[in-house]
């Protein structure tokens, strides 16, 4: 009886530690993957990082452009009132020189 008992015991202890082998091995073969699944995704976030470094820079070119172009509109638009004011100026002693032929006329 004792040895029947003795070899259920045996029996079970043998099956829960395959259980636990298979469990065992179930993990590691997740952790295998995960790892892999690890490296994979560092690799995309370096590389996203990088599209991001570039993009980054071209904004900050497109940024110094836009504020070259705005400064050279603004330095426009101050010589074009320059340019109205003189032609006004001119305009002004055209009509006194008219004004001064047509009186001395």
């Amino acid at each position: 009886m004792q040895e029947c008992a003795s070899d259920q015991d045996q029996t079970m202890l043998t099956e829960k530690l395959e259980e636990l082998e298979d469990r065992v091995r179930l993990v590691v073969a997740l952790m295998a993957k995960l790892k892999e699944e690890k490296i994979v995704l560092e690799r995309r976030v370096e590389e996203l990082q990088t599209v991001v470094k570039v993009r980054v820079e071209e904004v900050g070119a497109l940024e110094a452009a836009r504020k070259k172009d705005q400064e050279q509109l603004n330095r426009m638009a101050e010589e074009r009132e320059e340019v109205r004011l003189k032609i006004d100026r001119l305009l002004e002693e055209v009509v006194r020189i008219e004004a001064a032929v047509e009186s001395g006329a």
